[in-house]
């Protein structure tokens, strides 16, 4: 059937991609490895090399390199180190823990097909049905994302104390107890507790972990490794998507399903957490000083130390920060939306050509894949080309897909385009929100600093629902599709100022 060649094409692909992410460290198109020289200033050799590691260095070949450190124009000193064996293999390893954990992280988003298969008494808080009124319970996922938001933070601060593999068990296992134990709720303010709040905040422990530990084995392509981490956020709502319908199609009870489904969650997950791991840091060098490559002709080719990191309360009271908070804010509010109502819009007008349940099902299974598929691309993308760029294009693009929602009520193939596109540049804008945030700020501080920006995250949902609720009586599915176009147009603009603000030097540089 369509489904499992499906799942097997992209499972290949995402494979496919890790190793091309891979390559660089693999060594394909390298000069042979060389001494290094560095510049010493300051402390003595040996109290740099006790101190811990402040800056990674960028990683070179897996084989023993010859490093000169001179000091104050004396005498060079010769040492040999050694990166550790089998690290890339432990890298990719890492990113696909990190994949399979989001896989179960990202299956909140299920929540849009879930809901149509929901009993009456969990539509509305005091369990009464209503006929054409929106169920309170649209707010579930909202809820849930301001839960992920404020587990961000602490998940940050227990990956520095215990690291990542323990904390994003930690965030899984909370995440499969809060689904369990609202399966046995029948009212819609207990099942938000466990659902939204407990799972959510599950979610948010173990969301940045997987990311920031693949940075560890990739520090050059933070880009890609975000994307194929995040990846499995979007695919995991594919798969369970099709689960859960499937169950529900089967005859199996509300209760039954979600505790089958949380299941299957626990498995994958703590699988996943187990292959994370960050890398153990090798070498140290101060920022600033230059490591010069000495290539086979002669001539030095300057790398650099990774780039100074601002402290937490530098960044969050900067204006760039700002900036890029008011930037995620604007990009995610359409993707959440969609994610939100695709299944409802589709049903609105019984005479339509897509007002068919088990299309809108696929379709939104299309749409969870291709928002993972987009997140790997468009991380790529932020590497090669940078940030400005490609989030003006992911801006441009959702813009015009806003414009053609509603036109396409009578074309299956127009919708399922149309939302599958928006999706995977939802997908994408994540990806990239990422990589900016720790090539603004720097990776030093990265979990606790993303954790703040991703509030924009949180509140877009809350956002989208709200206008959604209040705004669709007075101006049709039209104008909903009418004020997210304007955020995307409205999102250019705080993109030029964003690149203003950057060109100016921030006090941590």
């Amino acid at each position: 059937s369509l489904y499992p060649m499906t799942t097997t094409c992209v499972m290949r692909f995402y494979a496919f991609l890790v190793l091309a992410a891979a390559s660089p460290a693999l060594g394909f198109n390298h000069a042979p490895p060389q001494p290094l020289r560095l510049s010493q200033k300051g402390p003595t050799l040996s109290s740099k090399l006790a101190r811990p590691p402040l800056y990674p260095m960028r990683p070179q070949p897996r084989r023993p390199l010859r490093v000169e450190m001179s000091s104050n124009g004396g005498a060079a000193t010769t040492i040999a180190t050694e990166q550790q064996d089998g690290g890339v293999v432990r890298g990719l390893a890492c990113v696909l823990g990190g994949c399979l954990a989001h896989l179960i992280l990202g299956t909140m988003y299920c929540w849009g097909n879930f809901l149509s298969y929901a009993p009456t008494s969990l539509l509305f808080f005091d369990g009464i049905a209503r006929s054409g009124v929106t169920p309170d319970a649209i707010q579930v996922l909202p809820v849930a994302l301001v839960a992920l938001n404020l587990g961000m933070p602490i998940g940050a601060k227990l990956n520095k104390k215990v690291g990542p593999r323990l904390t994003t068990l930690i965030g899984c296992f909370f995440m499969v107890l809060g689904t369990y134990l609202a399966s046995y709720t029948t009212r819609l303010l207990p099942f938000m507790f466990w659902y939204s709040v407990v799972s959510g905040l599950g979610v948010g422990l173990g969301y940045s972990t997987p990311m920031i530990a693949g940075w560890s084995w990739f520090p050059e392509r933070k880009g890609l490794i975000n994307g194929l981490t995040l990846f499995g956020f979007g695919f995991g709502a594919f798969i369970f998507n099709k689960v859960g319908t499937g169950l529900a199609e089967a005859g199996t009870p509300w209760g039954p399903m979600i505790r089958k489904i949380s299941y299957m969650y626990a498995a994958v997950s703590f699988f996943g957490s187990l292959l994370i791991k960050a890398r153990p840091p090798v070498e140290e060098c101060e920022v600033g000083d230059a490591v010069a490559v000495v290539e086979e002709g002669g001539n030095d080719d300057d790398e650099f130390c990774e780039a100074p990191s601002a402290g937490f309360k530098e960044a969050i009271t900067s204006k760039r920060f700002a900036l890029l908070w008011a930037i995620g804010l604007m990009a995610f509010t359409p993707g959440l939306t969609i994610l939100g109502i695709y299944k409802r819009f589709g049903m609105s007008n019984p005479a339509a050509l897509i007002a068919n349940d088990r299309l809108l099902s696929t379709i939104g299974g299309l749409g969870a894949i291709t928002s993972g598929l987009g997140r790997i691309f468009w991380g790529n993308i932020v590497d090669k080309v940078g940030f400005q760029k490609g989030y003006n294009a992911q801006t441009l693009l959702q813009l015009l897909f806003m414009i053609a929602l509603p036109l396409s009520i009578n074309s299956p193939l127009l919708f399922g385009t149309s939302i599958c596109s928006a999706l995977s540049l939802y997908g994408g804008s994540i990806a990239m929100y990422v990589t900016c945030s720790a090539q603004t700020f720097g990776i030093k501080n990265a979990g606790e600093i993303y954790s703040v920006l991703f509030s924009a995250l949180a509140l877009a949902s809350v956002v989208g629902a709200k206008l959604v609720i209040s705004l669709l009586p007075k101006v049709g599915w039209t104008g909903i599709f009418g004020v997210l176009a304007g955020m995307c147009a409205l999102n250019v603009g705080l993109l030029s100022l964003f690149k203003k603000e950057k060109q100016k030097r921030a006090p941590w540089e």
